[in-house]
């Protein structure tokens, strides 16, 4: 009875003023409730923060916006389901499940992808944070559960940026920093939410080897764990790792300068060294992984604001294919469109034929990996006479990727019909509380939260239906038992967009 919704989304329903529940009432997958979340009050981290754009009309309840929309087709998403039947008997031979979540904005705000990932390990184990940066991408990069900080001499290179490299050495992100400063430092810290072990953790950084090549050195915790030097006969991708008991720690890296062997006894040689003591040969890193012992799922956050799929193109494919392999991933994710839907002057034959392309980079990297595309949400401009109106393009974009996803075996999920339709986005921006952003473009962290209840509706349907399970296999857990606990909180737990929000952003990097 939900398919025709991913075809034909209904009316969106008239409601009456809302009462003030917290978002605990709002039903999650199975039913479930968040676990917590007090007033977004600090949605102005998130980009498009002004609320002044909502117009003051009677509200609609916001906590009861969003239609459950199936999967259009739940068959791709068969390797994930045995991944997850293997590791709820043991089977797997890692004893890990992990997910890999690209995108723009919405994903690099690590709010919706925080729902699906605790409600995963709460259901099949906790195997860890997964990937995070380690220096800032942007002024307001971080994750849910993991702050980041770092100096501010560190560029960040991707491409959708116009002055990046174009070698594309961009790593399992797509982003990746570097610096030649020995004055330079880049801190993740675990926040006080962040989910602890007593076992162990492995943290995994990811960097490039190349000639010429710096040093950096390695604290986790209060322990210097290592130097790490990144100079190779040729460029490829490099790895360190170190495991340590319970976590996650506070993880540091600073470059670093290494003197020479040779006396400097005179005052030029002693300027000359110095001058180096401030410089090293380049070190440009891609970010870390940090998993724990325990069996379980990993969900990794790969979102760049104002990026788009054809993206991926540019990136070194052995490389990056190299750091894939090595995630393993049982599923992938691509929630990408909305800046797209503002590329007019790109064909729409154009975007098929990349769109294309770039899954098929994904299914020559990951083969056995399971495949979901998730459609842009309903994305609005201002007109002329000052009235915000939905963007025709986004829908041709969402038509795109629904015929791509069924043509190259992938799964599909309509955003825009989830939201309510076409023109939903003025709703949920009018909404009390408020799901989207006076820009009709973002979404809050109330909005983004409750994608996320959506997306992992229609991921475990099929899941809890037993589609495609052997006979006598049974799901893991039982569903309407999955306390998730994602805490969404007043606090600093979604990160913002790149440099400015789409009405002031760069045509190159628009959020």
């Amino acid at each position: 009875m939900f398919g025709a919704y991913a075809i034909e989304p209904p009316e969106i329903p008239e409601y009456g003023p809302a009462p003030a529940p917290t978002l605990e009432e709002l039903p999650g997958s199975a039913g479930v409730g968040t676990g917590g979340l007090s007033d977004a009050s600090d949605d102005e981290e998130l980009p498009g923060a002004a609320s002044d754009g909502a117009d003051e009309e009677p509200a609609v309840d916001g906590l009861g916006l969003g239609v459950y929309v199936p999967l259009e087709d739940t068959t791709p998403l068969r390797g994930f389901y045995d991944a997850l039947r293997k590791l709820d008997r043991g089977e797997d031979e890692d004893g890990k499940v992990r997910v890999l979540i690209y995108g723009g904005s919405h994903t690099e705000a690590d709010v919706y992808t925080t729902y699906l990932r605790s409600y995963l390990q709460h259901r099949f184990g906790d195997g860890g944070l997964g990937f995070v940066s380690l220096v800032r991408t942007n002024r307001w990069y971080g994750q849910f559960a993991l702050a980041v900080e770092s100096s501010k001499g560190w560029m960040t290179e991707h491409a959708q940026r116009s002055k990046a490299r174009d070698d594309g050495y961009y790593g399992l992100l797509g982003a990746s920093v570097y610096t030649t400063k020995v004055h330079e430092y880049g801190r993740v810290t675990p926040r006080e939410r962040a989910p602890t072990t007593d076992g162990k953790t492995t943290y995994e950084l990811l960097f490039l080897r190349q000639p010429r090549g710096g040093s950096f050195s390695v604290t986790v915790g209060e322990q210097r764990v290592g130097t790490v030097d990144t100079r190779g006969k040729k460029y490829e991708a490099g790895y360190f790792s170190v495991t340590r008991d319970k976590g996650p720690e506070l993880v540091e890296v600073r470059p670093k300068w290494k003197s020479s062997s040779k006396s400097k006894s005179s005052a030029k040689s002693s300027a000359k060294s110095s001058k180096r003591a401030r410089s090293t040969g380049e070190i440009r890193l891609f970010g870390m992984v940090v998993e724990n012992e325990n069996d379980g799922v990993v969900v990794d956050t790969l979102g760049i604001s104002g990026t788009r799929a054809a993206n991926h193109l540019k990136w070194d494919e052995p490389m990056w294919t190299d750091q894939v392999k090595r995630r393993d991933p049982a599923l992938y994710i691509l929630a990408y469109g909305v800046n797209e839907a503002s590329d007019t002057d790109v064909p729409i034959s154009h975007y098929r034929e990349t769109l294309k392309a770039t899954l098929e980079r994904f299914k020559r990297a990951a083969p056995e990996a399971s495949c979901l595309l998730i459609g842009p949400s309903d994305y609005h401009r201002k007109s002329a006479d000052g009235e915000f109106r939905p963007v025709p393009r986004t829908q041709q974009i969402r038509d795109t990727q629904r015929e791509v996803a069924a043509e190259l075996g992938c799964g599909f999920w309509d955003t825009i019909a989830f939201m309510g339709g076409v023109g939903a986005m003025d709703v949920w921006a009018n909404a009390e509380p408020q799901l989207g952003k006076a820009d009709h473009i973002h979404m809050t962290k109330r909005g983004y939260l409750r994608i996320g209840m959506g997306l992992t509706d229609a991921i475990m349907d099929g899941y809890d239906h037993g589609e495609f399970a052997d006979e006598g296999d049974a799901p893991a857990g039982d569903s309407t038992d999955a306390k998730v606990d994602a805490n969404v909180d007043a606090g600093d737990g979604a990160n913002a967009d790149d440099e400015a929000s789409a009405s002031a952003a760069s045509a190159d990097e628009r959020p």
